[in-house]
Order: C-alpha cells, then sequence, then structure tokens
C-alpha cells in the first residue's frame, strides 16, 4: 500500500497465477507455421510492459489509494467515499491476535482493514462503524421513532418479495434500503441491519447497518453516511492531506485502460504451388451409365386430406384491476403519522408511517352475512391495546367462545379489532365476525409500531 513497500508500511497486491503451456494437434501446428506471421517491433514490446499503477493520489481528499484497497476504492468508490488518512497499523489489533500485522486506512464513509491472516477472499474488510454510530445514538437521547426502529421485528407472509429479513438481528430491510443494500455487495460492505428504516428529525429516512449507516433524502436515493471522517475525527487522526509523492500518478480511470496497440506487420510466407497431375480415365469412368426415370408415386386418396387444424389456445382472463398486497395500495386516508388502511374487496391492510407503506398483507374481514357480521366502512382509530384476551358471544342466536387471542387492538365502539390468528390461515379470504384476522407475525409487529391513537381506515 502507499508508495511502495517499507518496513512500517507493507505493500500487498492481488497475485494472478501464470497460464499453462497446452500441445496443439498436428493439423493445427501446421496450419500455424503457414499463418502469417506478426513482426513484434519496439511499439509491440512497450505494450507488453504495460501495466496500471498500483498506487494513486486522490486530489479530492489529498491521499493515497494503495494495492488491494485501491482496487477495492475504484469498484466501490460512491459507497467508500475518497481516502482521508494514510494508511497505518493500530495499536490494537481487529482480528484474534494484536500482533497480525493488520493496516488500516480511513475513508470517508467507512474504514477498510487488511487482515494478512485470514483467508483471501476476507483479507479486506470494513470495521463496524454503524454498530458503534447507533450504540452512541442509542446511548445519548433517541427519538421514539429510532426506538421503535431498534425493536425486532420480521417480514410477514405476504412481504416476502419486497423485504429480507434477518435471524441474526431480528430486522430486515425493504424498498430503496433494500435496492441500495444489495448495490453496495449487501452484507460484504455493509453489514446486517441493525434497526427499520426510521424517520429523522429532519424528514430523511435512516437505517443503520453493522459497519454503515443510509440515508435517504426526501425526493432522493438512500447515500451512506460519513461514518469514516465521523469516527477519525473522534480518534483524532491526523486528515491533513499529504503532499503528493514524486512518483506516483495523479489519479485518472485512464491510468487503467491498457494504451491501443498497432496492428502487426503481416509477413506473407512463400509458398511452392505443388505440381498436379491428372490421371488417364479407365474405361469404367468413361462408360455413361443409364438412367431410368422413376414412375411417379401416387398417393393414397386418404393422404390428399386436408390435416385438422388444432383449435387456438384460450386466452387467459383478465384479472380486474386492484390494489395488490406489496405495492403503496390506497394510500393514506385520514393524513396521521401513523394509519393502517384495510381494502375489503381486496381482502388486504396497508400500514403507512410518514406516508411512506411500511407493511402489506393478506387479513381477513367479516363474512358479511348479516350486518353483526361485517367490518365496517369508515374512518376510526386505534382505541385500546391488550396483550392477549378471550373472546366470547352470541352472534345470530349462536354462541362462540376463542381462548387467548394475541395482539387484540380495538378500533371502533362496536367491539371490532385487528388481532392475530391462530385458528386458521385462509387470509385474503372474509372468515370473521367483523374483526380483521391477521397473520400472527404481523399482529405481533404491529401490536409494536401501532400505538393508541393510530389511525385505522377500512375501504370498500
Amino acid at each position: 500500500m502507499g508508495t511502495g513497500p517499507t518496513n512500517d508500511q507493507p505493500s500487498f497486491r492481488r497475485r494472478t497465477p501464470c497460464g499453462r503451456g497446452r500441445r496443439w494437434p498436428a493439423a493445427l501446428a501446421l496450419a500455424a507455421l503457414l499463418a502469417p506471421v506478426a513482426a513484434v517491433g519496439p511499439a509491440a514490446a512497450q505494450d507488453a510492459a504495460w501495466a496500471p499503477p498500483q498506487t494513486v493520489f486522490v486530489e479530492e481528499s489529498g491521499h493515497t489509494a494503495d494495492g488491494l484497497f485501491l482496487e477495492i476504492w475504484r469498484a466501490e468508490r460512491a459507497l467508500l467515499g475518497d481516502p482521508i488518512t494514510e494508511e497505518f497499523r493500530p495499536r490494537t489489533g481487529f482480528g484474534a491476535d494484536a500482533e497480525q500485522g493488520e493496516v488500516v486506512q480511513y475513508y470517508e464513509n467507512t474504514a477498510l482493514v487488511y487482515l494478512p491472516e485470514a483467508p483471501a477472499e476476507a483479507q479486506v474488510g470494513t470495521l463496524d462503524l454503524g454498530r458503534q454510530g447507533l450504540e452512541r445514538a442509542l446511548a445519548g437521547r433517541p427519538s421514539a421513532a429510532l426506538l421503535r426502529a431498534d425493536r425486532r421485528t420480521f417480514c410477514g407472509p405476504s412481504a416476502a418479495g419486497g423485504c429480507l429479513g434477518f435471524r441474526e438481528t431480528g430486522q430486515t430491510v425493504r424498498g430503496a434500503f433494500r435496492d441500495a443494500w444489495g448495490a453496495a455487495g449487501g452484507a460484504r460492505w455493509l453489514g446486517l441491519p441493525l434497526t427499520e428504516a426510521y424517520r429523522g428529525a429532519d424528514g430523511s429516512w435512516l437505517q443503520w447497518f453493522e459497519r454503515g449507516a443510509l440515508r435517504q433524502p426526501l425526493g432522493g436515493e438512500p447515500q451512506p453516511l460519513p461514518l469514516g471522517r465521523t469516527a477519525a475525527e473522534r480518534q483524532r487522526l491526523d486528515l491533513d492531506p499529504i503532499r503528493r509523492p514524486a512518483d506516483v500518478p495523479v489519479y485518472d480511470p485512464e491510468l487503467f485502460v491498457a494504451p491501443s496497440q498497432p496492428a502487426p506487420e503481416l509477413v506473407e510466407p512463400e509458398l511452392t504451388e505443388p505440381e498436379l497431375t491428372e490421371p488417364e480415365p479407365t474405361e469404367l469412368e468413361l462408360t455413361e451409365p443409364e438412367l431410368t426415370e422413376p414412375e411417379a408415386e401416387t398417393l393414397p386418396e386418404e393422404d390428399w386430406l386436408e390435416p385438422e387444424l388444432e383449435p387456438a389456445a384460450e386466452e387467459a382472463p383478465v384479472l380486474a384491476a386492484g390494489w395488490t398486497v406489496g405495492s403503496y395500495g390506497p394510500g393514506p386516508q385520514q393524513g396521521g403519522a401513523q394509519e393502517v388502511v384495510i381494502s375489503i374487496s381486496n381482502q388486504a391492510l396497508w400500514a403507512y408511517e410518514g406516508g411512506e407503506m411500511v407493511l402489506s398483507t393478506y387479513v381477513s374481514t367479516g363474512t358479511a352475512e348479516t350486518p353483526e357480521v361485517t367490518t365496517p366502512i369508515g374512518s376510526w382509530s386505534i382505541l385500546a391495546k391488550i396483550d392477549v384476551q378471550d373472546m366470547e358471544g352470541t352472534i345470530s342466536g349462536e354462541y362462540y367462545f376463542v381462548e387467548a387471542v394475541p395482539y387484540v387492538m380495538y378500533f371502533d365502539g362496536l367491539g371490532n379489532a385487528l388481532h392475530g390468528t391462530y385458528w386458521h390461515s385462509n387470509f385474503g379470504a372474509p372468515m370473521s365476525h367483523g374483526c380483521v384476522n391477521l397473520p400472527m407475525d404481523v399482529a405481533a409487529w404491529m401490536y409494536g409500531w401501532a400505538s393508541v391513537g393510530t389511525a385505522v381506515t377500512v375501504v370498500p
């Protein structure tokens, strides 16, 4: 790394295995001898000696990037940011042994660490600056939104296509944050999510990961937070730009493009044309054979019949248009900070926070056989929350009793509630006496997410 290998500053570079020779078949060898020969001149020899630089100077930040760090920085510059320190050996090790010879370099958004004793594919990693930043945020005066985002959660059964859940951390990554996380190499550079995405005081959305954090401004795409600079300043590292070393070029993408080679001069080999002697024809060859014209073949009458055409395949019916689970859905209806919207016709539910859809799932509403078992359409709000409750009553002369109904959230004065449902899994079809039946994992998440007063809207 740096400007070249020294006793204190090692340079580590990717090794490329040499190719092995192969034997050519005799026919190919002969063809190679007869092919035009390329003349090797001084220009060709110069191109063969070309190699990209191993160290460059980044003018934007005034520091160098070298070896494997340079290779990774060129591929992930948008994620890492530019280097803000030179390479150095930390006083304490990041691996199992502090004497491993680790090398660290801080970049705007993260810090790269070289672990020479690790397997080849894991010798360069990033420090856990995201975990450190989240711990400091929680130890200070965290916002209510951050505390909610720090709770364990998981993807609902209907959110599989737009949600990734991780048992290791109990968190998920969704939507634009999932796209940005995947584009950044996923767990390779950012690590697993430590929180859900949540709205910050300035209106932007934030999400913390093990080794970084992403921020999505209003109307923009998620971008990495400058955690590398924050951590370097906290450690009082030297961030001053250095003077460019005389033998290190200023970074330019063209430095890594091999020069174009001139077309080689072709020398045609001298070929001697062989003398051909035409053999005299034999008597057998001079005798022309008698040709007999074959009789026309008469096809049977049935072979003249036109083949029956198979009937055309019927077109697949076009499904009626409507809101789908996983889409934005009908959107907030009451304009609150948090809102739950249920569609009777789609048998689906969407949860919104700050105008963003944070969950969607299939549900089961009332069967609507009588007014008593119909989920009422209108604007409501969560009136009370009960962890677990036995439910019983009489409807149309029939008594019912359901034991230990979990995650109950009453939303109107008629006794209808959102609640977990363990006695059936037929979500997407009406099944209830008027309540909104939720899958168990969705109900658990919503019970922790929605507070008393959260808007609940039921649309047709």
